[in-house]
């Protein structure tokens, strides 16, 4: 039960973590673009690097399990 309640905590952390960046990939986008139209591909762009930078950042600094899978 704990296991599960943990699982669901994280999850919604992460949500909130990419709703933040998110936020500020708009607002990145928006001092890029000055308000003009090209605004929401500038955001996403943004939003993909910063979470792949993210992700591979996480990667790098992840443990291999202690015991073997299979």
């Amino acid at each position: 039960m704990g296991s599960t309640l943990r699982l669901y905590y994280d999850a919604v952390i992460a949500v909130v973590l990419m709703a933040v960046v998110a936020i500020v990939c708009g607002f990145i986008a928006a001092v890029i673009t000055g308000d003009s139209s090209p605004n929401f591909p500038v955001a996403t762009i943004v939003f993909v690097l910063i979470c792949a930078f993210i992700f591979l950042r996480l990667a790098s600094k992840s443990r291999t399990p202690a015991l073997p899978l299979g």
